[in-house]
């Protein structure tokens, strides 16, 4: 290897020598030949191996990854044109119309003619007693939620990112989206219609009454009673709201007509009144006191008392007792004591009339017991009356009214009550027991000293009566026999002292 170098070195020498500077040329095709080398063997570089290997898969993954890269961009591209449309997505069904790829206003002309097909079916037929009513849009007017439903249905898929877009645009694809627009309307106006229907068809009933008391013939005049018929409209109303809600075409409602049976009929009242009670008073011989008893009597022949709560006043049916009205003087109470005064006897009356109408089963207002007890009825069951302020007032709480018939004849004073029967075989008497008594003792003789009487004169101006305390009892009976005993009313008379008037002198012990 030295010995080659050291003969280049010299052929170079030798060579640049023959350097022709005048043309400046090279003989090179005159430098010798070069002595022949031997062939080196040369050595494979290993290392290049896995260099080319790691250039080549670093060369494929590139590959692979500029190819995902290209088709997940073009995914990304498909999946923006897809929820960047303008349209209905796939799958959403509105009243059974597909609105896949139609715009909003191409679904509103859909959906339009389904909204006409339901305003024309709306209407419901009310038929009752040969008459019909209809009910449709043309007098309810409808509105519907259809553009509502639109934009909630056109929502679908629009809210989020991409991807969740994207992923309920598949969803709807797969398993859809179905939705049904509805109408409302005013059921205000519903109710107007249906509760003047109601209206329409009810009929007044009422119970047969009792229109006028004969008194002289003791019969009674009665009015039919009246079938009514009635409608619920509560009831009617909530059928037809029913019906319209659930999209009733056509259909035909038969109105629920209710009958009102009276409770009271002409026959019953003709079977049922009549006499429910009579009581009658003796009398004395006294003819201005029977004349004034007849006249009272008369002023009470035909009174009514109201039912439910009527009153009746002794003192408003004779009014004041006058002499220009014929009633005369006679004996009556005043002050504890026996006078004479226009009118008197009309107790008799009074009380004559408070046993009857208590036997009817009237009610007490306002009574008072006389200063002693009479001698025409039980201790304890009379009346008193006197003008303007002492009066007897009864009260009828039963259902129907009351009719009075009275009259004096043959030294007798009779008062009847006319009306709706107490019931078969039911009749009320009183019963009275005397609970104290407070007796006259001789002791309580007053004497009262009276100058303008002659001197030495004595008379007698009260004479004594014992006190009472009386409890009267009302007693029914069913065909005659005891059923029920009440506590009814307590009478008090007070003790009357004998009272005598002098002048002069010492009053006398004894008459």
């Amino acid at each position: 290897m030295r010995d080659e170098r050291e003969y280049g070195r010299q052929y170079s020498r030798q060579y640049d020598n023959r350097y022709d500077m005048s043309d400046r040329r090279y003989y090179r095709n005159e430098r010798p030949a070069p002595p022949p080398q031997k062939r080196r063997k040369k050595r494979f570089a290993w290392w290049t191996v896995p260099v080319l290997v790691l250039t080549v898969c670093m060369l494929f993954y590139a590959y692979i990854f500029a190819q995902e890269q290209i088709m997940a961009y073009r995914d990304f591209q498909r999946i923006v044109g897809i929820v960047s449309g303008e349209t209905f997505y796939p799958g959403v069904v509105v009243d059974g119309v597909d609105l896949g790829g139609k715009t909003m206003e191409e679904a509103l002309a859909l959906l339009s003619s389904h909204e006409t097909a339901s305003v024309q079916g709306f209407e419901v037929f009310l038929t009752a007693d040969g008459k019909t009513w209809r009910l449709s849009s043309d007098e309810i007017p409808l509105s519907w939620n259809t553009e509502t439903i639109l934009q909630q249905a056109y929502a679908l898929g629009r809210g989020g990112s991409l991807e969740d877009r994207y992923a309920a645009i598949q969803r709807l694809e797969t398993v859809g989206a179905y939705y049904e627009s509805n109408y409302t309307y005013d059921k205000a106006q519903v109710r107007e219609i249906t509760d003047a229907i109601a209206q329409e068809l009810h009929i007044d009933g009422w119970d047969a009454r009792v229109v006028a008391f004969d008194v002289a013939n003791r019969s009674f005049a009665f009015s039919d009673e009246q079938v009514g018929r009635d409608v619920d409209a509560d009831e009617l109303y909530q059928t037809v709201i029913e019906q319209l809600d659930a999209g009733a075409q056509g259909v035909t409602i038969p109105v629920h007509m209710m009958e009102i049976t009276p409770s009271v009929t002409r026959a019953q009242l003709e079977a049922d009144y009549g006499l429910i009670t009579s009581f009658t008073t003796k009398t004395t011989d006294n003819n201005n006191r029977n004349t004034n008893i007849r006249l009272a009597a008369e002023a009470l022949n035909g009174a009514m008392v109201d039912a439910n709560g009527g009153e009746i006043s002794f003192n408003s049916l004779t009014g004041e007792r006058t002499k220009e009205k014929g009633y005369k003087e006679a004996a009556a109470i005043a002050g504890g004591s026996s006078v004479q005064e226009v009118g008197g006897g009309v107790c008799q009356v009074a009380t004559t009339m408070f046993n009857a109408l208590l036997r009817a089963n009237c009610e007490i207002v306002t009574r008072y017991p006389h200063a002693w007890p009479a001698d025409y009825v039980p201790r304890g069951e009379d009346a008193t009356v006197d003008w303007p302020g002492v009066d007897l007032v009864m009260r009828n709480d039963g259902p129907a009214p009351l009719f009075l018939a009275a009259w004096y004849e043959d030294r007798q004073v009779t008062v009847e009550v006319y009306g709706l029967s107490l019931g078969m075989g039911v009749t009320i008497d009183l019963y009275t027991e005397t609970i104290y008594t407070d007796e006259v003792e001789e002791e309580d003789t007053v004497y009262t000293y009276n100058p303008n009487l002659a001197v030495g004169t004595v008379n007698k101006i009260k004479n004594a009566h014992e006190g009472y305390r009386t409890q009267t009892y009302k007693i029914w009976y069913q065909d005659g026999q005891e059923t029920r005993r009440e506590a009814f009313y307590i009478s008090d008379y007070r003790k009357i002292n004998p009272t005598y008037e002098y002048n002069d002198g010492n009053p006398p012990l004894t008459q």
